[in-house]
Order: structure tokens, then C-alpha cells, then sequence
């Protein structure tokens, strides 16, 4: 099994300790790696997860683009678009959207 496709599952078992139901893109051919739903008092939370693994970094392999595609799937389903990067040998790191790079790339 791919360290990715573990990172995935560890994710989503993160995700189920904190109350979420969880689903996994298979083959992460959609925008998103996981989706995590729960209810809350006032409805629904509703979350697009990419989930990386890379040790060069957050963003090494998360092309603007692919951010992009990630925001448009969030506006869409009414969800948050959330990376959790989770390298080798490390805690995985939540990073919300406002802390992502915005390159040239992004604004073409």
C-alpha cells in the first residue's frame, strides 16, 4: 500500500475521532481525497480534505491548479477545503485555504 493511500486512511480515522462521517475518492480522481461530513447545531459541516504526504513540503505536488479545482468542488457542495499535509515520520498539519500560496498560475 502507497504511503498516500495510508496518509488517506489515517486521515479519515482522525476525522471519525472527531465526530465525522468520512468517505475516501478512490484513486483520488475527484478534486478531493477525503470528504468528512458531521452535524452541528446549527446543520451541517461539511469538508474537502487533500491529503499529502510529500517530504519537499505542503504544496510540492498540490499544483495551483489542483487548488484551484479544490476551491470551485468546496463552492459547489457549500463544504471547506482543507489540506492536511502529513510528511514522513511527522504530525500531520491542517492547513486552511487562507494560509495557501496564491501563485501567478492561480489568477490565469
Amino acid at each position: 500500500m502507497s504511503r498516500g493511500i495510508l496518509r488517506e486512511r489515517q486521515v479519515r480515522r482522525l476525522l471519525e475521532t472527531e465526530g465525522y462521517w468520512t468517505a475516501r475518492a478512490a484513486g483520488s480522481l475527484g478534486d478531493a481525497d477525503v470528504i468528512a461530513l458531521r452535524s452541528t447545531p446549527t446543520g451541517c459541516e461539511a469538508l474537502l480534505v487533500e491529503v499529502k504526504s510529500d517530504v519537499a513540503g505542503p504544496f510540492a505536488n498540490f499544483r495551483p491548479a489542483d487548488r484551484a479545482d479544490l476551491i470551485a468542488a468546496a463552492v459547489k457542495s457549500g463544504a471547506r477545503p482543507i489540506l492536511c499535509w502529513w510528511p514522513p515520520r511527522k504530525q500531520p498539519r491542517w492547513i486552511p485555504v487562507s494560509e495557501w500560496p496564491v501563485t501567478t498560475e492561480d489568477a490565469a
